[in-house]
């Protein structure tokens, strides 16, 4: 390459970040997420809080309509309907949960650790949900927490729970 290419290519370059700074200096709003001084907007906040939280209360109101709209068999035992792709159903095997007794927990495909970790709590399996989300992310399982049916009851330790759920 010349020198005269080479001057070209660099005037080429200048102008470019001349336009593109005349553009974002008069058209602040054709960027998304930034403002006029280049600072973050507030509404850039975390999402997958937002939606992993939203996605929570949606799961409880879907047990809780559950709920209320089955009917409970004459032995005694609660029934609980799996919906496709995003719910999670917990059957217990009375209706009166005895200490030690086994649970049927089952995680639907595309679930958040965070509706994970609320159904365990809602079946009484932990207790302290930040003590046991805060487990899973020292170990990095967070990402490792597999689909389908587990038998858990209370006395297993968090430890437990989780080796059980994140088995390979």
């Amino acid at each position: 390459m010349n020198k005269q290419k080479l001057r070209f290519l660099s005037i080429g370059f200048l102008l470019s970040a001349v336009l593109l700074a005349g553009f974002q200096l008069f058209y602040p709003e054709a960027f998304p997420g930034s403002t006029f001084n280049g600072e973050a907007n507030t509404d850039s906040t975390d999402y997958q809080e937002k939606y992993e939280s939203t996605l929570a209360e949606l799961e409880l109101q879907t047990q809780l309509n559950e709920a209320s709209q089955s009917s409970v068999p004459a032995d005694g035992a609660a029934v609980a309907s799996s919906e496709p792709a995003e719910a999670a159903s917990v059957t217990e095997s009375s209706a009166v949960p005895v200490a030690n007794a086994p649970v049927t927990f089952v995680i639907a495909s595309g679930q958040p650790m965070s509706v994970v970790i609320d159904n365990l709590v809602s079946a009484g399996l932990i207790t302290d949900r930040a003590v046991f989300e805060q487990y899973m992310n020292d170990r990095n399982l967070v990402t490792k927490i597999n689909v389908g049916e587990y038998q858990l009851s209370q006395d297993m330790g968090y430890e437990v729970i989780a080796d059980i759920i994140t088995l390979e």
